[in-house]
């Protein structure tokens, strides 16, 4: 620590962090002997954030590589960076880590690129690059979606403060607000939890039916509105989506055939979550979607947008369509996402290890007091988002 004023990034156990940080370096040093590599180096901003804890290696939060590398060998391990940015990554970003890391700085007028630092650091050529080489970032990939419990419980904190975000914001709509204006809402109150909503959509009336990602606009609410949120906070990526309906005439109700879509919506995203097991490969998961879809009398709605998949680090570590061959493992982050035209709904689950051999499927982005639709599969009941009915 020097002179200049630091204050912790986010609000970590740093014990555990540290246990898990060191969890991290062993596993990637297994891929190191497995992949007969004499060293690698991490630059992708999800890598970053998994191996360290949360760490942000971005400046611009749109970028998906970052200002500073992490590098791994046998015996050490590297934070790769600029003059500008070394102090604050150490001091901020990895507290309670400094013990474990070393520092290399450049100058940011004569930074060279992290391979070539890592080539100088390692005295090889053997080096793996997650954003140069494929095979690397597979590797890592594996990693990722397989959540130790420390961050089963950060996710679960992102997830807690993500559905109650989107349920006051949800909660709040009203005749003649603009999307733009919901957004906002929903933006600002992420930002006072320390979240960055990196994917914040919202569509009112005809947008729903016709945009199923739907960038907010100058549009005016008359009755339903769909709010979408994809909030990240020390490194993780929590997806939700909320249906909202605002009538403004008395006795007025939710359209029946609204319903009768949401309710098919839920019942393919009960599916996709009971199915999402250990062993299980993505292929499998969406041709039971697919299934789905049909038993409500909706074949096709699959064809008009992806379904989700596996979630973590990324807002999807892997979408699952017909072809797709990654096989679900052990306590994973899932984000399905069925929309019936008109429709959508969307949770974040984890899917853990529950007592003696059992899957646990927990909800961790539920909005307190939500209306809620329970569907009964594959011997497992599980509640998911009704539509919300705002009468003014």
């Amino acid at each position: 620590m020097d002179d200049r004023k630091y204050v912790e990034a986010f609000a970590l156990d740093l014990v555990k962090r540290r246990a898990d940080f060191h969890k991290k370096v062993a596993d990637v040093r297994q891929v190191l002997q497995d992949a007969q590599l004499d060293a690698i180096v991490l630059s992708y901003t999800h890598n970053f954030s998994w191996f360290t804890g949360g760490a942000r290696n971005f400046i611009n939060m749109a970028a998906v590589d970052g200002v500073g590398s992490i590098y791994v060998d046998a015996s050490q391990v590297v934070v790769l960076t600029n003059e500008i940015e070394g102090h604050r990554l150490i001091n901020e970003e990895m507290d309670g880590l400094q013990a474990d890391v070393k520092l290399h700085e450049d100058p940011w007028y004569a930074q060279p690129q992290a391979i070539e630092v890592a080539r100088k650091l390692a005295n090889s050529d053997k080096i793996g690059v997650d954003m140069l080489h494929a095979d690397v970032e597979a590797r890592i990939s594996k990693l990722r979606e397989v959540l130790t419990e420390y961050e089963m419980d950060i996710y679960r904190s992102l997830g807690a403060d993500c559905g109650k975000i989107i349920g006051e914001v949800a909660r709040s709509v009203r005749p003649s607000q603009t999307e733009w204006e919901i957004t906002a809402e929903l933006s600002a109150l992420c930002w006072k939890k320390s979240i960055t909503p990196i994917v914040a959509l919202v569509a009112a009336d005809e947008r729903v039916d016709a945009i199923r990602h739907p960038l907010p606009t100058n549009k005016r609410v008359k009755n339903k509105v769909m709010i979408v949120l994809c909030g990240r906070r020390a490194g993780f990526v929590l997806s939700v989506t909320r249906m909202v309906y605002v009538t403004t005439t008395p006795g007025a109700k939710i359209p029946e055939d609204l319903l009768r879509r949401h309710e098919a919506a839920t019942y393919v995203d009960a599916v996709a979550i009971t199915s999402s097991k250990p062993g299980v490969a993505a292929k499998d998961i969406f041709k039971a979607i697919q299934d789905a879809y049909e038993t409500k009398g909706f074949p096709g709605e699959w064809k008009l947008h992806h379904q989700g998949g596996c979630a973590g680090y990324k807002s999807r570590e892997w979408i699952a369509n017909p072809q797709h061959t990654s096989v679900v493992s052990h306590n994973n982050g899932f984000a399905w996402n069925p929309s019936v035209t008109g429709t959508k709904t969307e949770d974040t689950v984890l899917m853990r290890d529950g007592p003696n051999g059992s899957i646990v499927y927990e909800v961790i982005s539920e909005t307190p007091e939500w209306p809620l639709i329970e569907h009964e599969v594959n011997g497992v009941k599980i509640k998911r988002p009704g539509i919300l009915h705002i009468a003014y």
